[in-house]
């Protein structure tokens, strides 16, 4: 595919790197001279210097051929302009990055007259496919496992019916011990483990060690039994303490007011305590400055059922975390800006570490997949993908039996889900047209996963 991205901040860097590992060809679009030079230096990748608003630019860019636009820069109205003239121009498809909540939704106006209808503007009527808001979708990530009886990542397919849940390997009942031997209670599929900075497809022989991610595929209906497997349940969050009452944080705290959950922030700034005092219902917001263990203690950070540190500093956020975690905190949730940081934080005793960009990075993906594929996540910090095909009547997936098929090296079907059954592990199913399947795949043999499904 051709893919021109606007902006090579943080988020437009990311997506260029994580693409450009999936061999796509990438031209950025950057306006600073100096930030393009250090993408020439670190990405192979074009680079065209000068604004995505102007014309004569996005000509250069040869935006008309183009399969998809992912406009990332630091302006929501840089963005929409930018896929609505890219759009026009003959690009297939626009991704915009937007911050403002008033944007990502639709807009009604009103008619010329009171007895005529009212319009209804939505993205797509502004050539824009996607809006995608990093911070509102990490809120919603933090949210879901504040919710959930486990802490580890989920992520859904099949409308639901299907999940893929990620658990640290450190119970007794599976450590040191192959797949083959664990006596799941229920139907599922280990598809795939993260060890230290690898991450790979396991064999049945394949052995347990101490601190795995282990990715783990079920029936959602299921899900919640054989977790127990991994990890001890808890009950969902009804106390949450943020440490940063940004715009995550924010968010975080009105979605959990709305469930009923006692929530206390901590902000260092007067303003911005007094600003989000006003727009929240009931949570308690308080000033307080570096998360020390005196403050964590005295704002009853022990006694709470969670923790999330929502700084615009990584740094802080993970020390914050770690002086939680001493304190006994049930969960722990940390925001780190460069994805990379994720195993770090995890490995010295955070319980999950939320990066936006990998969150805006995994939305988009699903943009770029062809072949009947419908959606798509992130696994492990970048390494490899969960993609979800619907078999069309001339793949040549369709008509074979699951386990006769020859599946590229690092790829490996997790789940043939046919009308609402769910077949887990597949075994012996044949993938009929229609057919959703679940695949999960290093990067680097998803071009091959496609052929499968052409």
């Amino acid at each position: 595919m051709y893919i021109v991205i606007v902006g090579a901040g943080g988020a437009g860097f990311y997506v260029a790197s994580l693409l450009s590992k999936e061999r796509q060809e990438i031209v950025i679009v950057e306006q600073s001279e100096e930030v393009a030079e250090e993408v020439r230096r670190q990405l192979d990748v074009g680079v065209i210097v000068g604004s995505a608003t102007s014309p004569s630019v996005l000509r250069q860019a040869d935006v008309k051929s183009a399969d998809l636009i992912v406009a990332t820069t630091s302006s929501d109205e840089t963005n929409m302009v930018a896929c609505f003239m890219a759009r026009e121009m003959g690009a297939k498809k626009t991704v915009a990055r937007v911050r403002n909540p008033e944007y990502s939704g639709h807009l009604i106006l009103d008619g010329k007259s009171p007895h005529t209808p009212r319009k209804v503007v939505r993205p797509k009527s502004l050539g824009i496919d996607l809006f995608v808001n990093p911070e509102v979708e990490a809120a919603k990530t933090i949210v879901s496992m504040l919710s959930s009886l486990y802490v580890g990542r989920v992520e859904e397919f099949a409308e639901g019916h299907v999940q893929i849940r990620e658990f640290k390997a450190e119970s007794g009942a599976v450590v040191d011990k192959p797949f083959s031997s664990i006596a799941f209670s229920k139907p599922c599929e280990v598809v795939m483990i993260g060890r230290e900075e690898e991450v790979k497809v396991p064999g049945d022989d394949e052995i347990i060690r101490q601190g795995d991610r282990v990715y783990l595929i079920a029936a959602s209906e299921d899900m919640d039994e054989v977790g127990a497997t991994f990890d001890q349940p808890k009950v969902p969050a009804r106390t949450v303490v943020i440490f940063g009452a940004g715009e995550i944080g924010f968010h975080v705290a009105e979605e959990m007011e709305k469930r009923g959950v006692q929530v206390k922030l901590i902000e260092k700034s007067a303003s911005r305590s007094q600003e989000i005092s006003a727009r929240l219902k009931r949570a308690v917001v308080v000033q307080g400055g570096e998360p020390d263990r005196d403050l964590l203690s005295e704002e009853g950070v022990a006694s709470s059922d969670a923790f999330i540190a929502a700084t615009g500093d990584e740094s802080l956020n993970i020390l914050a975390g770690l002086v939680a975690g001493k304190l006994g905190v049930s969960r722990n949730v940390v925001l780190v800006d460069n994805p990379e940081y994720i195993a770090l934080a995890e490995e010295v005793g955070i319980d999950v570490a939320v990066s936006p960009l990998l969150l805006c990075a995994s939305k988009i993906a699903r943009f770029v997949l062809r072949g009947g594929a419908v959606s798509v996540a992130l696994l492990g910090n970048e390494e490899a993908q969960a993609i979800e095909f619907i078999a069309g009547p001339s793949a040549r997936i369709t008509g074979t039996k699951s386990e006769d098929l020859e599946m590229p090296g690092g790829a490996k079907i997790g789940a043939i889900i046919h009308g609402d059954t769910v077949k887990i592990p597949p075994g012996e199913s044949i993938v009929e047209a229609g057919d959703r399947v679940v695949i999960v795949s290093l990067l680097s043999s998803i071009p091959a996963v496609e052929k499968l499904f052409k």
